[in-house]
């Protein structure tokens, strides 16, 4: 009797554990349709012509207005279209992905990707609806993603922090489908080798998480770096006083740590690829300084140094051709400000527009941190000008070697500069940072 008994409860256990794994199968097919029911709803323009409703005439979705038969809501019911087809997609997404989140236990394999892909559908969200309740559910998916995924998935876990510090950004539909996609150490390896550079260094709270083209992934534990940072002795009201100040932290906590961990090849300077996370993004890392021998040394001294807003847009712009490398100086590169432009000048704000601009196509971005004067602007562009054609030096060579320029109490004035930015860059004061500082280099 015992042992039938026995073999009972062993055949009771078997068909539990049967039915478990169909359960778990079923839970993570309703998370990868959910994943996939996401990614639909971020697509790009591009693909969004194909849907009803496009208009061909505007570039972008038709007219806000209910279905012309049936009352349904057309794919236009807010901006950039994200509300209507695209919005029926992430309620959707979101469905399927909570559903599986609830089904699984968070020890499963897929429930950190699930929770991800919810935070990024949540956070999609939020930047068109502005509803708070949704902005906390975003956080708290990102924040839920990273305590359940490995302690050595060190890529994942940034793309977490980068989520997190996006939530409330704006609406951006592209930013988020790149986030929803994050690339492999071996593919942002690739990426670097493309673009010459030694390393993508991701700043989130706390750390580090550094790519090297030989495809590792490493965290530096950076203790000060905190979104609470506080900086005794420097007065927002004075910018230039601020931003020493902050440079100064920002050399001290960040960049000295990270530069004696990517040392240059070959004995050429360290060239990084930058990705501050949130509010990180306002510092100017490439000014970061310290003293030496009585006087200061900024970062892009010695490191070049650019900027990513993701690591999949660091690959989607690697994978660009290059200038046109039969160009000579009758067919001289010109900096412009339109989309599609190989080199963009865009002002006021280097993560949001420079990003833009990427994504749209764009090669190269050269922008701005802070809005700075117009004589200062001219100046910068016009040296990084002159060093791209007369000296031939890629766009983020030449925009460094105009900064270095701007710094050099001893810098030449071009001959066939304009009187009126020469009598400009006679007056300009070496480690005054609120000029040459706010300009960033971004993409190839």
């Amino acid at each position: 009797m015992n042992v039938e008994r026995a073999q009972h409860t062993e055949r009771a256990a078997r068909v539990e554990d049967i039915d478990t794994d169909a359960e778990t199968r079923r839970a993570r097919d309703r998370g990868e349709r959910g994943l996939l029911r996401c990614i639909e709803a971020l697509t790009d323009d591009a693909t969004r012509r194909t849907l009803p409703g496009y208009s061909e005439a505007t570039g972008g979705p038709a007219p806000v207005g209910p279905h012309p038969t049936d009352g349904r809501a057309t794919p236009a019911d807010g901006p950039d279209g994200v509300a209507g087809l695209q919005g029926h997609a992430l309620d959707e997404a979101l469905t399927l992905l909570t559903e599986a989140l609830a089904s699984l236990p968070a020890t499963d394999t897929r429930w950190p990707e699930f929770a991800y892909a919810a935070g990024v559908a949540y956070g999609a969200r939020a930047g068109h609806d502005g509803d708070a309740h949704t902005r906390d559910q975003a956080r708290g998916c990102f924040r839920r993603a990273r305590r359940a995924a490995p302690p050595d998935a060190h890529l994942f876990r940034a793309a977490t922090h980068v989520g997190d510090a996006r939530v409330g950004a704006g609406p951006a539909g592209g930013a988020w489908r790149a986030l929803l996609d994050p690339p492999s150490a071996a593919e942002i390896a690739v990426a670097l080798r493309r673009l010459g550079a030694d390393a993508l260094v991701q700043l989130v709270p706390g750390a580090a998480v550094v790519s090297g083209v030989d495809g590792s992934t490493r965290p530096l534990d950076l203790p000060g770096l905190d979104y609470g940072l506080d900086l005794p002795g420097s007065d927002r009201e004075l910018l230039s006083d601020f931003l020493d100040v902050l440079c100064a932290w920002a050399w001290d906590a960040v960049m000295a740590p990270v530069l004696a961990a990517v040392p240059g090849a070959f004995g050429r300077i360290p060239s990084l690829v930058l990705l501050p996370a949130g509010l990180f993004g306002s510092v100017p890392w490439h000014a970061a300084w310290s003293t030496v021998d009585a006087r200061r040394r900024h970062a892009l001294q010695v490191a070049q140094i650019s900027y990513i807003a993701s690591p999949r847009l660091l690959c989607e712009v690697a994978a660009r051709p290059t200038a046109d490398p039969h160009r000579n100086r009758r067919h001289p590169i010109e900096i412009g400000h339109r989309a599609g432009d190989p080199i963009v000048f865009a002002p006021d704000r280097a993560s949001g527009s420079a990003a833009e601009h990427l994504a749209a196509g764009t090669r190269t971005v050269v922008s701005t941190l802070w809005p700075v004067g117009p004589s200062t602007a001219a100046l910068v562009l016009y040296m990084a000008h002159h060093y791209l054609n007369r000296r031939d030096l890629p766009p983020a060579q030449a925009l460094r070697t105009a900064q270095l320029w701007m710094r050099d109490p001893k810098r030449g004035i071009p001959t066939a500069m304009p009187a009126e930015l020469a009598a400009q860059a006679r007056a300009i004061t070496p480690d005054d940072l609120t000029g040459w500082a706010a300009f960033t280099h971004s993409g190839r």
